[in-house]
């Protein structure tokens, strides 16, 4: 499933601005990436974001990149794919 799941959607950083963005503290689920949207997902040490944990970001092609850790305060925006 993990595999299927990261195939399906990405976040290129260009998108990140337009995003729709939903704080989060440390003991809040992590929300799915939907299908024909990219997202990234960013934990921090702190409420403030100043101290950076780590990141996963799962593009519209299907692949994922992820640096650090998953863990802190999760910062989890998203963006629509661009439909041919």
């Amino acid at each position: 499933m993990g595999a299927v799941v990261i195939r399906r959607s990405v976040l290129v950083a260009a998108t990140v601005l337009a995003a729709v963005v939903m704080p989060a503290g440390p003991a809040q689920a992590i929300p799915a990436c939907k299908s024909g949207y990219a997202c990234l997902y960013q934990w921090w040490a702190d409420r403030e974001h100043t101290e950076f944990n780590g990141f996963l970001s799962i593009d519209c092609d299907g692949s994922a990149v992820s640096s650090g850790t998953r863990s802190g305060y999760l910062q989890f925006t998203q963006a629509r794919c661009n439909s041919l």
